[in-house]
Formats: structure tokens, C-alpha cells, sequence
């Protein structure tokens, strides 16, 4: 029975697919709205970098760590740093990467893949989407990375790498970056005037009270929002939440919300319980692929991305 069902996957997938969405559940046995377990672990790499975080929701695991950098800020900023995006699938993820963690596309077959799919597992247009992300929340006031203002500022260089791609590598990938920011300790500096230029030192322990005086100690930053991504695959009409990587490959389209974790709240006026509909802010929605969206489908992924950011508050807050 199972070689037959295997041998059904493989000829037709989706009717496969079709035969358990059509019974409102998926081949892994999960509800159509239900996400896979998911977990994050902070302080991983703590030997070369400065924050670091393993995620993983099902079968898909992605390592991200945050390296630092001095530099000058922009005269039109000069108190502002910088956040610097890197995305990279490991070649373990399949044949078509590289191992610059790029798609090598002579390797890739499109086949029946649909847009959305394809533009999911290619590292340049996550990297693309998740930088936009990051930096339009203002999650990370960037303020708070500056040394010496209009001299110097710490740029943050956060490294994402998918080890094991099976399906959803964007909200994976958001959530690591969460816990790696959070996980991120600044190191203490004091900045020199050398030569009538200013050269920034680092602080060992012994200089950190002898220096106090204007130094910049090791540092946790403060967090005004926290993004919570919630990725929808769109399957012959049905919603399939946190998709795997085989029901991802046949959606014809995907639509990613993310919303603020620390804004949820009940709207009480959306109720007559007292208890009220969750809401909360919306960082950005962002549909690729498919039909037109609509509102009545929007509005549901919404409000699913609402009870998956109060799912996850007690792992990321």
C-alpha cells in the first residue's frame, strides 16, 4: 500500500496532494491551518559571532549569526548604523545550489513549478524581500548602533544560512533573525583621536571602569516591535499554512504576512464576550503568484498570523 501511494506521488503529485486537501487534511496528517513545531535556540555560535540562533520548523533548519562592523555613518544620518542581509542555501538543500549557496539554475528544473515556488527557494529574492522586511518594521531603532556620532556606527551583518530546505524558508528565516538580534551583545569601545582621525578601540575588562568615561559598553538592543511571519500556499482554493516543500512546489500561489508580536491585543469591540477578536499591527503582506487575493482570503491570513504571533510569544519575548 505505502510503494503504491509513493508510486501515486510520483506520477500524478497533484492529485496526490488534491486527494487529502479535498479531505480537509495533508499528507503529514496536519490541518489545513495548523503550522509545524517550531523552535528556536539562541547563542549557537558563540565563538565568532557577536548573536547567533538555530530555527527549525519541521524538516527545515536555518542557522543564522551576526557579525560587526565599524564604519562612518552618512552625514545625512549620523547617528544611524546599518543592518546588512545575507541569505545562502546550503547545497545539501538540493542539486540546484551551488556552493556559494546560490541557485545554480542549469541544475534547477522548473518543471510544472509555479511561480511563487520558484521565487520562494531562490536565495537572491529572499534576500531581497527579507532585507525590505527588517528594515521598513523598525524593529531596531538604528539609532542605537551608533559609537560616536557622525564618526562612528556598527554596521550588522546577519548571516542566514538554510542547512535543510523543506518548505518555508522565509518565515524560518525572519524568525531567526529575531532571535539572533536578541541574542546580539555590542562589545564595549571607546573611540581615540590618532593622527586627528577617529580610530576605534575595543575595550578588555581590565579598561572597561578605567574608561568609562564615554565608552560604549557591551550592550543589548531594545526592540520597539518584533516581527512574526506567517507564510499561506494557496492549493485549488484551500489555505495550507507553514507549506512543506512538496505542497509548496504545486501552490499556485503564497501569500506572507507579518505582524508585530509585542502589539497583540484583544478588540473588544469585535465581541459582545468581553474577550474580543486578537489583532494587532501589520509590518507587511506580501502575495506572489496565483489569482488576484481575495479580501475575504486576505483577511484570514491575517488574522492566522495574529494567533501564530501569540503562539510564538513565549519562545521569542
Amino acid at each position: 500500500m505505502e510503494q503504491s501511494l509513493e508510486t501515486f506521488k510520483a506520477l500524478d503529485p497533484v492529485a496526490y496532494l488534491s486527494k487529502f486537501t479535498s479531505s480537509n487534511t495533508r499528507p503529514s496528517s496536519r490541518p489545513h491551518h495548523t503550522s509545524r513545531k517550531t523552535t528556536v535556540l539562541p547563542s549557537i555560535l558563540t565563538r565568532n559571532t557577536h548573536g547567533s540562533s538555530l530555527t527549525t520548523m519541521g524538516n527545515t533548519k536555518i542557522i543564522t549569526g551576526i557579525t560587526l562592523q565599524v564604519g562612518t555613518p552618512s552625514p545625512s544620518q549620523p547617528k544611524s548604523g546599518e543592518i546588512s542581509i545575507d541569505i545562502s542555501f546550503s547545497p545539501l538543500c538540493g542539486n540546484q545550489y551551488n556552493v556559494g549557496g546560490r541557485v545554480n539554475f542549469s541544475e534547477y528544473n522548473v518543471g510544472n513549478k509555479s511561480s511563487a515556488a520558484i521565487s520562494y527557494s531562490d536565495p537572491q529574492s529572499l534576500e531581497s524581500y527579507i532585507r525590505r522586511v527588517v528594515l521598513s518594521s523598525e524593529m531596531v531603532e538604528l539609532d542605537q548602533l551608533c559609537i560616536a556620532e557622525g564618526k562612528a556606527a556598527w554596521k550588522i551583518v546577519v548571516s542566514c544560512m538554510v542547512i535543510n530546505h523543506d518548505g518555508n524558508a522565509v518565515d524560518g528565516i525572519l524568525l531567526g533573525i529575531d532571535v539572533a538580534l536578541k541574542d546580539l551583545k555590542l562589545p564595549p569601545v571607546k573611540v581615540e583621536i590618532v593622527d586627528k582621525n577617529p580610530v576605534v578601540r575595543f575595550l578588555q575588562e581590565g579598561d572597561i571602569e578605567e574608561d568609562a568615561d564615554g565608552s560604549s559598553f557591551g550592550k543589548t538592543l531594545t526592540f520597539q516591535k518584533l516581527m512574526v511571519p506567517l507564510t499561506v500556499g494557496f492549493f485549488q482554493g484551500k489555505m495550507l499554512v507553514d507549506p512543506s516543500l512538496e505542497e509548496e512546489l504545486l501552490c499556485e500561489g503564497m501569500m506572507t504576512v507579518v505582524v508585530d508580536a509585542m502589539s497583540l491585543h484583544h478588540d473588544e469591540n469585535q465581541s459582545g464576550d468581553g474577550n474580543g477578536m486578537l489583532t494587532g499591527d501589520i509590518l507587511d503582506l506580501t502575495k506572489s503568484g496565483g489569482n488576484l487575493a481575495a479580501i475575504e482570503d486576505i483577511a484570514a491570513c491575517v488574522q492566522l498570523a495574529f494567533g501564530r504571533a501569540k503562539e510564538l510569544q513565549s519562545i521569542l519575548l
